[in-house]
């Protein structure tokens, strides 16, 4: 592990912060308008029943059409935290369809706990995955727990489907935790990343990747394929699997918690096996981390991979804001191993620091954007694609897409009246061609909203052939964003009138290698992702594929290219 601090580094940081502005002086962009949003605990809200500081989405569980995510709880105390399902259910609405209470775990004042999705078992009916704090010491308290999606009932069970305790006494902070294919076999890997005692006296970290190897829930056979106890040194909540230097080789990034310390893996090419590549320093404040803070991108369609981080800033206990967050632009590399500080590239800072970073069109102009979570800044902030540099602001325009009136944050030292953003996804989740972006806040105040709905107004044309009807009155399908992709894109149709589709990825040979939707399904805007893999869950070569929609007797093709 590398300790040292840079001079150099620690010289341009200090030149950072006295030399920029830390606070944005983007634009407000009116055309975002909260259409829908959960009811404050002070109003009555139940659900969630403690801020949400985990949030995956969308997808589309029981292909309707609508966009379903998932949120977990943390630092409810009595309450317990809680993994909740929401789903849009008509125009400008959202709806609660599930829920569950971890009632017999950690019910502890400083509970917390983080959710994924995935297919662990290959049988392509998606998972809930949530990793969540135990009680030091209880026997029989699993962190693993995993509700797998019936298409029977069209739900998530009420009891959970399996769980693990990961051969550990107890999960004292759940992290995160991830879903993805790495190793190329027919098995989805779950990464992890834990503390499994107190900070600074009993605890240590634990990072680990393992496998249901037997595909089976009823009698699950668990291995573990690789742990890191050492260098993570304490847990952050970041992790994030992609392939940097395009070597078809996947890598896990994490970020432990202090001093925006960045951990890299990857696999080497073998069934279950990892090996370490590298790790460092990003910040000079002890308390400077990330939360799902990192993306990888190609805007320019280079063939080269960037990645985009922010970090979190530091604040009192009180709230107080001491130092900024950071956003950097990192760029691409031959060989991960030899990524150090020197590839960030700053682009901003953020008095309130930020958390969550993601990628999407809700504008619908065809750029890309960088969706940026910031937290006590109270605002969503919007960084579009529009030059030819992915690693300089000049290239980018910023925008507020949200804001939440700070005049109204009146009790000192608490988040009474604040919005704190956290996490946030865009999609057409209400499924009427105009762009959305759900967020939540991590608040802990009783008049305030904890998850959010805005959509853009169509000012710009939300379809790439400048339609923009609220009812397609043609059978049509888009280019999918992004393109090129890695490791996941979307596909977007219209269907003018119900019946069966069949959407499907082939290859230049034109064999099919995935089924994306083969069923019935009714009129109206889609949206579908794609992972990258083939009908055994098996990730795909880098290359060119081609995706075919068939509705009776129309078909439409388009090209899309896979890059590593």
């Amino acid at each position: 592990m590398k300790y040292i601090i840079d001079i150099d580094r620690l010289g341009y940081m200090l030149a950072i912060v006295f030399f920029c502005s830390s606070i944005s002086a983007a634009v407000i962009d009116s055309s975002f308008t909260v259409k829908w949003h959960d009811l404050p605990w002070g109003s009555g809200g139940l659900h969630p029943d403690g801020p949400p500081w985990s949030m995956v989405g969308p997808y589309d569980f029981d292909d309707d059409g609508y966009g379903d995510f998932i949120v977990t709880s943390s630092y409810t105390s009595s309450f317990c935290n809680g993994v909740y399902h929401f789903e849009a259910v008509a125009d400008d609405s959202i709806a609660l369809q599930w829920y569950y209470y971890f009632g017999d775990l950690s019910c502890s004042f400083d509970n917390y706990s983080s959710v994924a999705v995935g297919d662990i078992d290959g049988d392509t009916n998606p998972e809930i995955l949530v990793l969540a704090d135990t009680e030091p010491g209880v026997s029989g308290q699993h962190g693993l727990q995993i509700f797998e999606w019936n298409p029977d009932s069209m739900s998530f069970p009420y009891l959970p489907t399996v769980t693990w305790d990961m051969e550990l006494d107890s999960v004292w902070e759940a992290a995160q935790i991830v879903a993805a294919e790495l190793d190329g076999d027919a098995n989805q890997e779950v990464i992890v990343s834990i503390m499994n005692g107190p900070w600074g006296t009993t605890g240590s970290s634990n990072f680990m990747i393992f496998e249901l190897e037997n595909s089976d829930f009823d009698s699950a056979l668990w291995h573990i394929e690789y742990t890191d106890p050492i260098t993570t040194n304490w847990s952050g909540y970041n992790i994030y699997v992609n392939d940097l230097d395009q070597d078809s080789l996947m890598e896990i990034y994490t970020i432990a918690w202090e001093n925006y310390h960045l951990i890299i893996y990857e696999n080497t090419g073998a069934e279950d096996l990892y090996a370490y590549q590298t790790d460092f320093f990003v910040s000079t404040e002890v308390n400077d981390r990330g939360n799902q803070s990192i993306v990888m991108a190609n805007f320019d369609g280079d063939g080269t991979n960037e990645l985009y981080a922010v970090t979190s800033g530091t604040n009192s206990l009180t709230g107080e804001l001491l130092t900024p967050g950071y956003f950097y632009a990192i760029e691409g590399i031959s060989n991960v191993s030899q990524l150090t500080f020197s590839n960030f590239h700053y682009l901003n800072d953020y008095l309130g620091g930020l958390r969550q970073i993601n990628t999407g069109d809700a504008d619908g102009d065809g750029n890309p954007n960088l969706y940026l979570a910031g937290h006590y800044n109270e605002a969503v902030y919007d960084w579009e694609f529009i030059g030819t540099n992915p690693l300089s602001d000049s290239s980018f325009t910023e925008h507020i897409i949200f804001m939440d009136d700070t005049t109204d944050d009146f009790t000192s030292g608490n988040d009474q009246g604040k919005v704190r953003v956290a996490k946030l996804f865009a999609g057409d989740i209400d499924n009427d061609n105009y762009g959305d972006l759900v967020f939540t806040s991590s608040s802990f105040a009783s008049d305030k909203p904890h998850i959010y709905f805005i959509e853009h107004d169509g000012s710009s044309d939300m379809a790439s052939d400048g339609q923009n009807t609220m009812k397609p009155e043609a059978f049509s399908l888009r280019q999918n964003y992004p393109n090129p992709f890695n490791p996941e894109t979307q596909f977007s149709y219209q269907l003018p009138s119900s019946g069966m589709v069949h959407l499907a990825i082939y290859d230049l040979l034109g064999r099919e290698i995935y089924t994306v939707i083969d069923g019935y399904q009714r009129a109206g805007n889609h949206n579908v992702l794609w992972t990258g893999v083939d009908n055994h869950g098996i990730s795909m070569h880098s290359g060119v594929y081609f995706y075919v929609l068939i509705s009776g007797s129309k078909t439409i093709t388009k090209k899309l290219v896979l890059t590593k």
